[in-house]
């Protein structure tokens, strides 16, 4: 099948016909058959140069002969758990090896996760609710960060799409991307900032 067919079947069970709105590609996605190195190859016999990565896990490129097999290696002792193991406490040690400013880490699943737990971590540290997005920039799809700007920095946000409460936005600033007066405005117009994201 050609991506089109594979795209007008997706979407009787996929709403839009994708499962992340950033993959919804006009007129349609490309579907990909396989991977290598810095290459896709999609169903239609297309080759692409991957800049993406899968948003940064992919650090060592597609199908990595070392990855693969440290897989390999673990297939037969079983790869989800739900539990605590050995090589949680390896990665955590490397990280914090190689980023001196990083005392502990937690590990998440996705990129929402992380930054729904850095803003919490954020607001429990500090005491303080409200959060400065810098505008153009994805945060997560949380409701916390799908804001968009008011009416400048020092307003509140409006929420990003339907299916958002107004009362998630009330503790959201969005800020222009390296604008430092637009940033000291944003902090000096509310004392209970928790972080920039």
């Amino acid at each position: 099948m050609s991506s089109e067919e594979f795209f007008n079947e997706a979407k009787s069970l996929l709403p839009g016909g994708v499962s992340s709105p950033v993959r919804a590609i006009k007129p349609y996605p490309f579907y990909t058959a396989s991977a290598s190195g810095s290459k896709i190859f999609d169903v239609d016999g297309n080759e692409y140069i991957d800049y993406c990565m899968a948003y940064g896990p992919l650090i060592l490129g597609h199908n990595h002969p070392a990855v693969k097999m440290a897989i390999v290696r673990q297939l037969d002792k079983g790869w989800i758990y739900g539990t605590p193991t050995e090589q949680e406490i390896a990665l955590a040690k490397e990280v914090v090896k190689y980023y001196p400013s990083i005392d502990m880490v937690r590990f998440v699943n996705t990129g929402t996760e992380a930054t729904m737990s850095a803003i919490r971590a954020a607001r429990g540290f500090t005491g303080k609710d409200k959060i400065i997005k810098i505008e153009g920039g994805f945060h997560g799809a949380h409701d916390a960060v799908l804001v968009k700007a008011g009416s400048g920095a020092t307003s509140l946000g409006t929420p990003d799409s339907l299916g958002i409460p107004l009362d998630f936005t009330k503790h959201t600033l969005q800020a222009p991307f390296n604008d430092i007066g637009a940033m000291t405005d944003a902090m000096d117009a509310y004392e209970d900032i928790a972080a920039v994201i």
